[in-house]
């Protein structure tokens, strides 16, 4: 049965890192050309997008080059030389050892991230209930959509949604500097800054190991602040009595995940901000970088091949071609209707290339054409299949090397301490004088393999030829764990 939490698993880890790549690409982005430009509005458009975008770019899937050749179109020739067919063992057995850690691994990180996730998901939900036990247990004044809520403890000031916060023990200011302040949370209320603070919670939420988010999202929430003040000056039209409030009710404290503060702890900055002019008109030429970060991240993570071009030659080409005509050259072993049938071709058959290199290359079951040789001896065994199209057909020839029969000689083991040279040979199937077979030398790696004292992955047979006398000798080389 196969097991496709794993595949899931890993899918949604990769997922996860590629966001995190997108993140941190356009956070540093931001961190080194637009943090410190009075276009506020700008700012904050760049950050949520940039948070967007970054989950949007890894779902994507964009055609943008051809796919390069199949490599089922390779000489079969060419690809018995680059399969390491004498070596491998049954393919479910010798990967067991590697799925299994894959496994605990994917099981482990998911169990860490589980956690995280919930934890963060506590820590929002917390932080939203506080301001709703503060509604519920606080005076409401709504005026213009506008609610103020007036408090005994706390900051100053702070907003969350239409709602202002007013903590009535800290109001030791003038009525001019109050309505500047109230002015710069209408701001906050006018601009919906706390749904901007929501999808960036929620952004961390889903990948909460990365900093660069909460980075991102302290950025985000001083833009807010820049702009709300920017407002607020303007109203008196004096950004040096501004100035002064804005250190006046600086060393108030408190802060929220989702609320927005008039004392937050960047006071210097704010006011460099407010008395900062929008004259360098030519620093939005800056904004120009988002479009290679775009397409470098794009051409990383969404970009995809084009699917192979059929080449359009007739109309009855653009279908699946049939099986033509089947010969065999070369073979003196079996006959042509032997291996014809062997493979299971039928004249008038759907052509499947891939299908037929498997039978003729390798199998896990040793049910291939290259089994039936090397089990023979035939430990030089070569072939390469032509085709010749015509039209909707494809003829098919399959061009035999048989080569000289080869026995086993000797056989070494090479690599062991713990256990004996003995002990190991009796686990091996081959005897001097037989017939080379590749079946038998897969069966006794596998036997070494699943007696648990060697490394499966480092574990492997060597064929020492000797053409000259009609012999192989095997050395098993192998790693104790």
């Amino acid at each position: 049965m196969t097991n496709t939490k794993p595949k899931v698993m890993s899918d949604w880890a990769v997922y996860l890192v590629e966001v995190s790549v997108c993140h941190s690409l356009f956070g540093l982005l931001y961190l080194c050309f637009f943090r410190n430009l009075p276009f506020y509005q700008a700012n904050r458009v760049v950050l949520l997008s940039a948070t967007i975008l970054s989950f949007v770019i890894p779902l994507l899937s964009i055609p943008i080059w051809n796919a390069t050749a199949n490599d089922n179109s390779m000489p079969f020739v060419q690809k018995l030389q680059i399969i390491d067919w004498a070596f491998t063992p049954d393919k479910t057995t010798n990967s067991q050892h590697l799925f299994f850690n894959i496994n605990w691994l994917m099981t482990i990180l998911g169990i860490i991230y589980l956690f995280g996730l919930i934890y963060h998901i506590w820590k929002l939900c917390r932080g939203v209930l506080t301001v709703v036990k503060l509604i519920r247990n606080h005076d409401v004044i709504e005026e213009n959509g506008i609610r103020t809520v007036y408090l005994k403890s706390g900051p100053s000031f702070f907003t969350f949604l239409n709602y202002i916060f007013i903590n009535t023990n800290k109001l030791n200011i003038s009525d001019d500097e109050f309505s500047q302040v109230i002015e710069h949370e209408k701001t906050h209320i006018a601009q919906r800054h706390t749904i901007d603070n929501f999808l960036m919670e929620i952004a961390i939420l889903i990948c909460w190991f990365n900093p660069i988010l909460r980075i991102m999202k302290k950025e985000l929430n001083k833009v807010h602040e820049f702009y709300a003040d920017a407002k607020a000056s303007a109203l008196k039209g004096n950004t040096e009595n501004y100035s002064r409030l804005l250190l006046k009710i600086a060393s108030n404290k408190g802060s929220g995940l989702l609320t927005h503060q008039f004392s937050m702890n960047t006071t210097k900055k704010r006011i460099i901000m407010l008395n900062k002019f929008n004259h360098s008109k030519r620093f939005v030429l800056r904004y120009i970088l988002i479009a290679p970060c775009l397409i470098l991240l794009s051409t990383a993570f969404s970009f995809v091949k084009k699917s192979p071009v059929v080449p359009d030659i007739t109309v009855t080409q653009i279908t699946s071609p049939v099986i033509g005509t089947i010969s065999w050259e070369g073979n003196t072993r079996y006959t042509d209707d032997y291996l014809t049938e062997y493979l299971g071709l039928k004249t008038g058959d759907q052509f499947n290339e891939e299908a037929i290199n498997e039978g003729l290359s390798y199998r896990p079951d040793g049910n291939d054409l290259g089994s039936l040789f090397m089990d023979q001896g035939y430990l030089y065994f070569t072939l390469e299949m032509k085709k010749d199209y015509n039209g909707n057909r494809v003829d098919l020839t399959f061009e035999i090397n048989e080569g000289e029969i080869s026995v086993f000689d000797k056989v070494y083991v090479k690599g062991n301490d713990k256990v004996s040279t003995e002990e190991i040979l009796k686990m091996i199937d081959i005897r001097d004088g037989e017939l080379f077979s590749r079946s038998k030398l897969v069966s006794s790696l596998n036997k070494i393999i699943q007696s648990g004292f060697f490394d499966s992955e480092n574990t492997v047979p060597n064929l020492i030829p000797h053409p000259n006398e009609g012999t192989v000798d095997i050395e098993f080389k192998v790693v104790e764990l």
